[in-house]
């Protein structure tokens, strides 16, 4: 009997900062070298379009100019939408809503009884590069004392250590930590700094199909509604849901 040809699946590269949990993270002990809701997100729709999944390591303060330079192809591991990314990329369904919070010790919810409690010059911020929650801090927080820390990852624990006194982020990554160390909380009982906003993954414009490695018919359809479609079939089948279940609490 002939033998199938092995079908090669073409690779598809993913942009991954690596520091924001529950969406993204480095795991070394992953197969994938990422682990989070984003990672298994992007696997799926992967699975669903034929393509293999490749993550890239990037950071906040370059992510959005290394995708439109095709350094990858999608932005991924919670990314925030923005109508003005929306503007210069491509993005797929939004998910996740959220809004910004203070991450804080539990020791201090005395000392942080209001958002005005934050802006004061005795208050030490820790905040990470390049994305919103820096926005956040450079705009609202201007009378406080203001460190960038650039690896993301490490700031809950400085906060917990008394290295640090406040860390505005999403309600995401704030519960998760919170759920996780004693020793911090979210401050207002979790009280929203923010409107509602959500996540996303975006799509370099004009990117097309990747071609199967020596295929003499290239792939040429466009990227972004092949994964929406995709996403649609997830959704239909209950994966984004059970997904969210698994990373996000909801």
């Amino acid at each position: 009997m002939r033998k199938r040809p092995f079908a090669i699946r073409p690779i598809l590269r993913f942009g991954v900062p690596g520091d924001y949990l529950p969406f993204g993270i480095i795991d070394e002990g992953s197969p994938a070298g990422f682990a989070g809701h984003d990672i298994e997100l992007t696997q799926a729709l992967c699975r669903e379009a034929k393509l293999t999944p490749v993550f890239v390591l990037t950071s906040w303060p370059n992510v959005f100019n290394e995708l439109e330079a095709g350094r990858f192809d999608v932005a991924t591991g919670g990314v925030s939408w923005l109508p003005e990314r929306a503007r210069r990329f491509d993005d797929l369904p939004r998910y996740a809503p959220f809004a910004k919070v203070a991450l804080i010790r539990k020791a201090d919810e005395e000392r942080f009884k209001t958002p005005a409690d934050l802006n004061q010059p005795d208050v030490h911020v820790l905040k990470n590069p390049g994305g919103t929650n820096e926005r956040f801090v450079d705009t609202h927080l201007t009378r406080a004392r203001v460190t960038t820390i650039t690896d993301n990852a490490s700031i809950p624990a400085r906060i917990a250590s008394e290295l640090g006194d406040v860390m505005i982020t999403d309600s995401f990554e704030a519960h998760w930590y919170a759920a996780r160390d004693v020793r911090l909380t979210v401050a207002f009982n979790g009280g929203p700094l923010t409107p509602q906003a959500w996540k996303t993954m975006l799509v370099r414009r004009g990117a097309r199909l990747p071609e199967i490695p020596g295929s003499i018919h290239p792939r040429s359809e466009p990227l972004a509604p092949v994964l929406f479609a995709a996403w649609g079939r997830l959704e239909r089948a209950g994966v984004i849901r059970e997904l969210g279940k698994k990373w996000l609490g909801s």
